[in-house]
């Protein structure tokens, strides 16, 4: 399996393990190959590279999935907050219209608002909040103010500093992806140099074992025809999966369907991993919890036909 996707490095490294295997129990010496960065290796490093690149890639999803949590304590905070900052208003609308305090009226944010634009409306609330607990109460309200669910103005101004702190983990979190990612695509490069030089030197030291020298693994896809993409659809499963349906691919080179994806909601070629497989005589359907770790999770995938 030639080296097209994020997803295609572990079948490809997988391929050059086992033909280096056999290239080994040939040869007088085990072959060691060294890399345009100048980096020697044996099979057995090779095999101890992907056990790192595979860790890697699993580093890199954990943290995706780390992120989409703090994305999700994000969104719920700020429903609570907007549920709240809706009442606050109206109880203002009801008991304090004519007065000074009007002016002060904050407006309610959209919830895909950023953090300042989210975050200002929600302070001039605590803030207002306050004066309101401060003046004399009007007929009909018990100051100081407490919403229908309980929630005081210190309950309030608590919220509004989590959220803060909510912002903060996310960007934490952000942050750490770009690393994860940074350490992963290192280690791919050198597994892929490797490779490039293992097809240099395999043929020349193969020559008298010519079936070696023909099924030497490919590292980039062969000429060959785009098969059509097929339809596929996904729905929540509940309660914490997700099921994707596709149609059958009329090809006769299909080997089979995989089933890939990644954390959040946009599809990344360079992060997502393949999840499942399916032969074309399998029931055409995968169900999978894959990305979905909490209420509020997105994840991203992806059907494809591989000739």
């Amino acid at each position: 399996m030639p080296i097209s996707n994020n997803a295609s490095y572990i079948p490809t490294i997988n391929e050059f393990i086992a033909h280096w295997t056999q290239v080994n129990a040939m040869l007088p010496a085990p072959l060691v190959v060294q890399g345009e960065d100048g980096v020697s290796r044996t099979l057995t490093e090779f095999m101890t590279l992907r056990g790192t690149i595979m860790a890697q890639a699993a580093d890199v999803i954990g943290k995706l999935n780390a992120q989409e949590v703090a994305r999700g304590t994000i969104d719920l905070k700020k429903e609570q907050m907007l549920a709240w900052l809706n009442e606050f208003n109206g109880l203002l609308d009801g008991y304090w219209v004519g007065t000074v305090f009007m002016k002060a009226r904050p407006l309610a944010p959209s919830i895909s608002m950023g953090e300042e634009k989210f975050l200002n409306p929600m302070r001039d609330v605590a803030s207002l909040w306050t004066m309101l607990n401060g003046a004399a109460a009007p007929g009909g309200v018990t100051l100081p103010l407490e919403l229908s669910d309980g929630t005081v103005q210190a309950d309030f101004q608590a919220a509004v500093t989590a959220l803060q702190a909510a912002y903060i983990a996310e960007a934490m979190a952000a942050q750490e992806v770009v690393l994860a990612r940074a350490q992963r695509e290192a280690s791919k490069r050198s597994a892929y140099l490797t490779m490039k030089a293992y097809r240099t030197v395999g043929p020349a030291r193969c020559k008298q074992f010519p079936v070696l020298v023909e099924t030497l693994p490919a590292l980039t896809p062969a000429g060959g025809h785009t098969p059509d993409p097929v339809n596929a659809s996904a729905v929540f499963q509940a309660p914490d999966q997700a099921k994707v349906v596709y149609d059958a691919l009329e090809d006769a080179a299909l080997d089979h369907y995989e089933l890939r994806g990644n954390p959040g909601d946009a599809y990344n070629d360079d992060d997502a991993v393949t999840i499942e497989s399916r032969l074309p005589g399998d029931a055409r359907e995968f169900v999978t919890g894959f990305g979905l770790t909490q209420p509020g999770a997105r994840v991203a995938l992806k059907v494809y036909v591989v000739l």
